[in-house]
């Protein structure tokens, strides 16, 4: 590694698999202080002491992005431990694959809860530090979608969050240039993760080339190129998919 982020102090919430935790674990290899964020208490601990022991830094903060406290005691523990946050990686949230007429209400809340008001309560968190902080400044990179292009069947409320976090995002970066913030999103396409459980047991090629499934580090890296650019530059948006995967006109 070419420590691309040393000293930085990088929050990562949905840390404990999948993208979040090739994020995570990316940033603290590049230098970061990473904090890594998840509801898994255990999982976190044992991921952390895996970053330490190859000579990163990194604290396991226990963190439900739905409750308003608990961020709130998220970035106080990382604003404790680190005295600054430069970096915050939306990335926590929940796939769906429902018909929509069979569309509970508390369904419905519950995703959005996870997908989108819990990445409002951590990028409004990340305003008021990095507003307050000297020097001033920061990033939020939001975790998008493909889907947030062309949508895939059955999978409306995921669909809406998605398409919301591009606008937000958008919204983000306007209201954040006046303080030296600026906001990013990604759109992975298939990436192996925790959703992928009972499909794929590792990244790689599948049975035919369109059913190629990204590693996480592939989207870490791009994250770590947003990350890392001058304070004058952002890369507001990328897309990463692999090379086969369908075409947005026709998604599978």
């Amino acid at each position: 590694m070419t420590k691309q982020m040393q000293d930085k102090v990088a929050i990562v919430t949905g840390a404990s698999s999948g993208i979040g935790r090739g994020i995570a674990e990316m940033f603290a290899a590049e230098g970061a202080k990473t904090v890594f964020a998840a509801r898994r208490k255990e999982q976190l601990d044992e991921i952390v002491d895996g970053v330490a022991k190859k000579g990163g830094t990194a604290l396991a903060v226990p963190t439900d992005v739905t409750q308003e406290d608990q961020v709130a005691a998220l970035f106080a523990k990382a604003k404790a431990a680190y005295g600054r946050i430069d970096v915050i990686v939306n990335n926590a949230g929940v796939p769906t694959h429902i018909n929509t007429e069979d569309i509970t209400l508390k369904y419905w809340n519950d995703v959005m809860a996870v997908n989108l008001t819990g990445m409002f309560l951590c990028a409004r968190e990340a305003i008021r530090y990095m507003k307050a902080q000297d020097p001033q400044g920061g990033r939020i990179i939001n975790m998008g979608s493909i889907s947030a292009k062309t949508p895939r069947p059955d999978s409306l409320p995921y669909t809406a969050t998605k398409f919301a976090i591009q606008g937000m995002t958008h919204q983000l970066t306007q209201d954040g240039r006046k303080y030296g913030i600026v906001s990013s999103i990604i759109h992975p396409g298939a990436t192996f993760s925790g959703f992928s459980a009972g499909r794929r047991t590792a990244p790689g090629a599948g049975p035919t080339p369109q059913d190629y499934s990204m590693d996480p580090a592939d989207v870490a890296r791009i994250a770590v190129l947003m990350a890392s650019l001058p304070d004058e530059v952002n890369l507001y948006e990328a897309t990463i998919l692999p090379n086969q995967m369908r075409s947005f006109i026709s998604r599978g």
